[in-house]
């Protein structure tokens, strides 16, 4: 059974009998009634109840993985229905990370852990010492399935950032490879290219721009352990935004060399054909 998406429109089943509890107690008005149905209104009430639904939802599912109680933090004020239903149009989704650390020996349940390599880079400096540790608050994460490398020909499956990405090619801000699809989210650089599109995104969706970065590796690793069961299922690679050392940048995530588990370093200045990037917009305090 795949993970709960946590935001989806399951979270709004059921909630449409308060709407018809005032029609049969005589409530709802006529003007109300035409109002809603005919989408002029939202019903306030079954839009409450169901963002109400996304953070009881979370605190549970969170608890269960960690082995304790996990309490969620308030709803963003952004995330209203009609926000939410922008970010969906880019399989953006709400999430929430709790502030915890995703050490070594820390036993977890049901959990891919990061490979050992991961924690040795940790100890000898080359990755920021917090690298292991969920920074706490709600996120909006990119539930955009992957797709196995072709030679370089590969692209993300309806992928809805596929406009933004081949606008900017065509305008010269970014580059690619001969064999590269023009909306393809594979060789971007990450330094100075990857910006670029995910400051498009933020102008899409009314947010600053340093609001929204790519997810660093631990972040990668626990979206997918708990929320997204595409992570780590596909033969390509995806950039971090953790720094290693001083002018590379982590990736990973291959199936062939451990999904979730996987991660590597590259520098931070290369264009790869096998190596794409997922957004993560935070809205942490």
């Amino acid at each position: 059974m795949g993970k709960p998406i946590v935001g989806s429109m399951l979270d709004w089943s059921g909630l449409l009998k308060d709407f018809f509890r005032q029609i049969d107690d005589g409530t709802m008005t006529q003007n109300m009634f035409e109002a809603v149905v005919n989408h002029k209104v939202v019903y306030p009430k079954i839009v409450k109840t169901a963002l109400g639904a996304i953070g009881s939802r979370t605190a549970k599912l969170l608890s269960k993985h960690f082995g304790k109680r996990i309490k969620v933090d308030s709803l963003p004020e952004w995330f209203t229905e009609e926000n939410l239903a922008k970010a969906e149009k880019f399989n953006l989704k709400p999430v929430f990370l709790p502030d915890e650390e995703i050490g070594e020996n820390r036993p977890l349940k049901n959990w891919i852990k990061p490979e050992p390599w991961f924690y040795q880079k940790i100890k000898e400096g080359k990755i920021a010492k917090d690298s292991a540790l969920l920074k706490r608050g709600w996120y909006l994460a990119d539930f955009t399935s992957s797709v196995d490398y072709d030679n370089g020909v590969q692209v993300y499956p309806n992928d809805p950032l596929s406009p933004i990405i081949e606008r900017l090619r065509k305008e010269g801000k970014i580059g690619k490879h001969d064999k590269t699809p023009t909306g393809s989210r594979f060789a971007i650089v990450p330094k100075n290219e990857w910006p670029l599109v995910l400051a498009e995104l933020a102008k899409e969706l009314w947010l600053k721009s340093e609001q929204i970065q790519l997810e660093r590796y631990v972040e990668f690793n626990a979206i997918g352990n708990l929320y997204d069961e595409n992570r780590g299922k596909f033969n390509s690679w995806e950039w971090f935004n953790d720094s290693f050392e001083d002018s590379s940048r982590l990736d990973g995530g291959v199936r062939g060399d451990g999904g979730l588990a996987d991660v590597h370093y590259d520098s931070s200045g290369h264009r790869h054909a096998f190596v794409a990037g997922r957004p993560l917009v935070s809205f942490s305090k």
